[in-house]
């Protein structure tokens, strides 16, 4: 049996000389704060088995015991003269290493997830605070409760309503429902301005209901104005409150909406409206007639006469209008270079031209480049959006 004897304590390390080499403990910190100085003073008793020394040591120092049986260092299991044994400081102190490393790790994972675990709990907690009652936004995220408010809003109009409603033309059925309260609000003296979607002009239910709207035989008539392209949804009621879709909550559904009071907020919706207003074109429901081929039913959803495209021809030219090569485009639909090749082909012939250069120039010349293909032609898709014909 090696016999160690205590060759001295320096700073945090205790040196165990024996017979032909010596062995350091570092403390894991330093300062003393993992191994204190005592335990190692009791460790090298231990050692030595100075019975005196270690029954001193814990008495005096009664934690010193404890912290070598934490990092393993000594046993009870095995006392010879009533002194603790010792154990392989090597051994001891590679445990002690692999589960400070596996701590170590399991914080440096939590450190990497608190960035997205802020930006989730914020997100909750901003909403929360805004659904407060008596602040000036509300969120709201089921479809009923959308509606339901947007209803007692809009029917408590006393003044004014603006709506701006990119989505497209609304079935029948939301229109022959829309009508009466709409009706109702007009007879108070209520303004009622709404700005659609140009795609509205080619939908015969929409057209209907709102020649009938702006040719009413008593009272006050609606304005209805369609703009080409995409413009914000929102509904403003007497420049007091406005319902807008949700931008802030992630993962939100598709109908969430934001209810919002606030003065200052308001009126910057306000103004964005009379924006879209002002470029948008009168209507009064005149049906419009459509041109090209009867079949290219995208072409007349793109609400321009003359069209001689399809929407994927389009989609193909404004490809190579913004500079992307054939090989780019074919990648990005999905075809060989071979089929992009037949299909440009194709498109040349519809201009008569043999260069790429002359087939963008008349592209740009042509009313195909003024089709709107950005909004839905099923008219099935015109739902999806808060049901209000205001």
């Amino acid at each position: 049996m090696r016999v160690f004897a205590v060759h001295e304590v320096a700073g945090d390390h205790l040196i165990l000389a024996g017979e032909s080499e010596a062995l350091a403990i570092p403390s894991a910190h330093g300062d003393g704060r993992e191994l204190s100085a005592e335990a190692l003073r009791l460790y090298g008793a231990c050692a030595i088995r100075d019975i005196e020394q270690v029954e001193r040591i814990t008495t005096t120092h009664p934690g010193a015991q404890a912290e070598l049986l934490d990092w393993g260092l000594i046993t009870l299991e095995d006392q010879p003269g009533g002194v603790p044994g010792v154990r392989d400081p090597k051994h001891a102190l590679q445990q002690r290493t692999d589960a400070l490393l596996a701590e170590a790790e399991a914080r440096v994972a939590l450190l990497k997830n608190l960035p997205t675990l802020s930006v989730q709990l914020s997100q909750q907690y901003e909403a929360v605070q805004l659904r407060i009652a008596g602040c000036a936004s509300v969120y709201l995220d089921d479809p009923a409760a959308v509606n339901a408010r947007l209803q007692d809003v809009v029917g408590g109009a006393q003044r004014e309503i603006l709506a701006a409603q990119p989505g497209g033309p609304r079935d029948q059925a939301l229109l022959d429902k829309g009508m009466p309260r709409d009706s109702a609000a007009l007879d108070r003296g209520v303004v009622l301005r709404t700005v659609y979607r140009d795609t509205v002009r080619d939908h015969a239910p929409t057209a209907g209901y709102v020649a009938a709207m702006t040719n009413r035989g008593t009272g006050r008539s609606a304005q209805y104005r369609t703009l080409p392209g995409k413009f914000e949804r929102m509904i403003i009621v007497d420049r007091e409150a406005a319902v807008v879709p949700d931008y802030i909550v992630a993962e939100s559904p598709p109908h969430a909406a934001w209810l919002i009071t606030d003065p200052a907020a308001v009126a910057v919706l306000a103004r964005a409206f009379d924006q879209t207003w002002m470029r948008a074109r009168p209507w009064m429901g005149q049906l419009r007639k459509r041109g090209g081929d009867a079949k290219d039913t995208l072409g007349s959803w793109g609400a321009v006469e003359g069209v001689r495209t399809t929407r994927r021809q389009r989609e193909i030219m404004r490809n190579l209008c913004a500079g992307a090569s054939q090989p780019t485009v074919a990648r990005r639909f999905g075809v060989s270079q071979r089929k992009m090749a037949e299909e440009i082909a194709a498109l040349k012939g519809l201009w008569g031209v043999s260069t790429m250069n002359e087939l963008i120039y008349q592209w740009a010349q042509s009313v195909d480049n003024r089709v709107d293909d950005s909004a839905p032609a099923d008219e099935s898709l015109a739902g999806a959006e808060y049901e209000t014909t205001a």
